[in-house]
């Protein structure tokens, strides 16, 4: 801040406001509406994946089969691709149609833009 200044105008603070919940809104650092997040990982991810914080309010799940399922609240659809791409063909977005779509046109455009020339 550059230039604050107090002015006659006052903030009521809304009573029903919660700081604690409202940071937990975001994967990251932007504030989108959050969606429900729900993550399919292989066999071979599973040992890592099912120990990772992706989210402070995620739940895990552990299957027969040896894959881990994940499921979170949260905003910020870019961060969550970028921090997906890391996984690779290791996971899978189950829900929402959203993000699996946002991560599908992501992952095409740095295909593109990476295409030998």
């Amino acid at each position: 801040m550059d230039d604050a200044k107090v002015l006659p105008k006052r903030f009521e603070r809304d009573p029903a406001f919660d700081l604690q919940r409202f940071t937990l809104r975001p994967f990251g650092t932007f504030q989108e509406e959050p969606v429900q997040v729900m993550l399919r990982f292989d066999r071979t991810a599973a040992p890592d994946a099912s120990f990772f914080l992706f989210h402070p309010d995620q739940t895990t799940e552990v299957h027969e089969d040896g894959t881990v399922t994940v499921r979170f609240e949260a905003g910020g659809l870019d961060e969550i691709c970028w921090h997906l791409i890391t996984w690779g063909e290791t996971v899978t977005v189950e829900e929402p149609l959203l993000l699996r779509r946002h991560l599908a046109r992501m992952c095409a455009t740095l295909a593109a833009h990476h295409q030998p020339a």
